[in-house]
C-alpha cells in the first residue's frame, strides 16, 4: 500500500510524458482552434456524504459552487476538448465544520502535460491557501481518460475525496476515443476508490491517526458506495459500442469485468496502444486508467463488476 501512495504522490511528471511517449509511439498533439480557452471554477471545500449504512462521512473536496460545505464524492467530472487552452481557477473557501484546521490545497492533473508551475505539487507550484486563488493554465494536447486530485499532503487529502475524472474529448465533436481513433456510439466514466472511514472520522475530530494503516471498509464506484464487489450496469441497444474510461485514483487495485464478455483495451494512461488487447477482465493498479471498447450485439441491461481488494481485518 505504502508503494502505491508513492507511486500517486511523484512529482516527476516530466519522466511520465518521456516513457508515455516512447510506449505508445509518436502521437502528435492537436493545435487548438483559434478562441477556444475552456474556463472552469472550481472551489476546495468540505461537505458530508451519505453510506449505506445511514451514516454521513466527513470529506474534503472540490465543487463547483462558491459555498463552504459543498464538496462532492468524487469531485465533479471535469471535460474539455483536444487542443483547448484550459484556465481552471481553483479558489480555497475553507472548511465550513467549525473546529477544522484551514489547509492549503492544489489541483494536479494527473497524466497531462503541464508546465511545474501550471502542476498543482507543492515547493514547484503554488499551495492555494484558504481565502486565495490560483488559475492553472494548459493546453489539453491529448484527447484521453485522467483525472485530477489535490497534491497537498497527498495520501491523506485524496483520501479524503480530493479527486475527479478529467475527460479530454476528440476535436470537432465526434464520437472518436481521439481524433481520428476508434468510434463508439456512447461513454461512461468509471471512477473507482476505496474508503477508510477511520481516517475520514480522525479528521473530522482532529485526532491523530496512523496512515501506514490503511483498511478499507467501502469500495467506491461513481460515488456509489458498496462492499468489495462494486457494480453498476448499462443498458445498450442492439449493435451498440460503448467506451468505457476506467480510472483508479485509489491506493489498492481494483479488477473491471462483465461476467465473461469480451472486450477491447485501446488506450492506457491517456494515450492509445500502438495494438488493442482483447480481454474479459482488466486489474487496475493506483493511478492507472484504461480506455475500453465494448460492442453489444444484442439489446439489454448489462452488469459491469469491479472487485477492490481484500481488507485486512481491524
Amino acid at each position: 500500500m505504502m508503494n502505491a501512495m508513492k507511486r500517486l504522490a511523484t512529482v516527476a511528471v516530466f519522466c511520465v510524458s518521456i516513457v508515455a511517449a516512447l510506449k505508445y509511439g509518436a502521437i502528435q498533439p492537436i493545435a487548438a482552434q483559434e478562441n477556444t480557452v475552456k474556463k472552469i471554477n472550481l472551489y476546495a471545500t468540505d461537505g458530508y456524504v451519505k453510506m449505506p449504512d445511514g451514516s454521513d462521512m466527513y470529506i474534503w473536496g472540490y465543487s463547483l459552487q462558491n459555498e463552504k460545505g459543498t464538496a462532492v464524492y468524487p469531485a465533479p467530472t471535469l471535460e474539455v476538448t483536444e487542443g483547448d487552452q484550459v484556465e481552471i481557477t481553483l479558489t480555497n473557501i475553507g472548511p465550513s465544520k467549525s473546529g477544522i484546521l484551514p489547509v492549503a490545497h492544489t489541483i494536479h492533473f494527473h497524466g497531462l502535460n503541464t508546465n511545474q508551475k501550471n502542476d498543482g505539487v507543492p515547493h514547484t507550484s503554488l499551495p492555494v491557501f484558504v481565502g486565495k486563488s490560483f488559475t492553472y493554465q494548459f493546453k489539453a494536447q491529448y484527447a484521453g481518460t485522467y483525472f485530477y486530485h489535490c497534491h497537498v499532503d497527498t495520501v491523506e487529502h485524496l483520501q479524503m475525496g480530493m479527486t475527479g475524472s478529467f475527460i479530454v474529448k476528440a476535436r470537432e465533436g465526434v464520437n472518436q476515443a481521439w481524433t481520428e481513433g476508434p468510434s463508439y456510439d456512447k461513454e461512461v466514466v468509471l471512477h473507482l476508490n476505496e474508503i477508510d472511514r477511520s481516517w475520514h472520522k480522525a479528521v473530522e475530530q482532529r485526532q491523530t491517526y496512523d496512515r501506514t494503516v490503511f483498511n478499507p471498509d467501502f469500495w467506491a464506484l461513481n460515488g456509489e458506495f458498496s462492499g468489495k464487489n462494486a457494480k453498476t450496469s448499462i443498458t445498450a441497444k442492439a449493435g451498440e459500442t460503448y467506451l468505457i474510461r476506467l480510472i483508479n485514483s485509489g491506493y489498492q487495485k481494483h479488477t473491471f469485468h462483465m461476467n465473461g464478455r469480451q472486450f477491447k483495451v485501446i488506450a492506457s494512461d491517456g494515450r492509445p496502444l500502438q495494438k488493442s488487447l482483447n480481454k474479459q477482465s482488466l486489474t487496475l493498479a493506483s493511478a492507472e486508467r484504461y480506455d475500453v471498447l465494448v460492442k453489444f450485439d444484442q439489446a439489454g441491461t448489462y452488469t459491469i463488476h469491479v472487485d477492490g481488494e481484500e481488507s485486512k481485518p481491524r
